[in-house]
């Protein structure tokens, strides 16, 4: 990631220095052409500003109440990933002998949650990883309880098709 804010942050000091030279010239002397590059630069110099606040800080910039400050999100209690393991039988990929999940199937259950949101894995995880009630979730994350039994079965149905139409399958 910080290689990645560096580049923004050298693209942004060389876009600047373009805006600089035509901010040299009076107004009146540049031609049509360059008052409007000197507009799409100064359009670019803020949005390059935008984007690397964004990295810097992993929310978006001028957000007075952003989704990381809310109390139902402040209350989740999310999944470690070394808890997948501990999927029930009919989301679980079949185990081997000592228990433990092979890298195959880690693969493929990592491609079944990517399919999911943010909010649709978290709750996924409550019920099944954690084995939280719907009732427990809808009362942590300040939701009714049908949407968490509504987002735990579009949850499943998505895991569900993926599982049917993934590469995974056909190896």
């Amino acid at each position: 990631m910080q290689d990645l804010i560096i580049e923004y942050k050298s693209a942004l000091k060389d876009v600047k220095k373009m805006y600089r030279q035509l901010s040299a010239v009076a107004d009146s002397l540049l031609t049509a052409e360059q008052k409007s590059d000197k507009k799409i630069i100064g359009g670019m110099i803020s949005d390059l500003k935008y984007t690397i606040e964004w990295l810097q800080n992993g929310r978006q910039p001028g957000a007075r109440r952003g989704a990381d400050r809310r109390d139902a999100y402040q209350r989740t209690i999310l999944a470690e990933p070394r808890l997948i393991d501990a999927l029930p039988e009919e989301y679980a990929i079949v185990q081997e002998a000592e228990g433990e999940v092979s890298d195959w199937d880690k693969e493929r259950i990592a491609d079944a949650l990517s399919m999911l949101t943010e909010r649709e894995k978290d709750i996924f995880m409550m019920h099944a990883v954690q084995n939280m009630s719907f009732e427990k979730i809808s009362q942590l994350l300040g939701i009714k309880k049908g949407t968490v039994q509504k987002n735990i079965e579009r949850s499943r149905l998505k895991m569900k098709n993926r599982a049917d139409h993934s590469l995974f399958c056909l190896a």
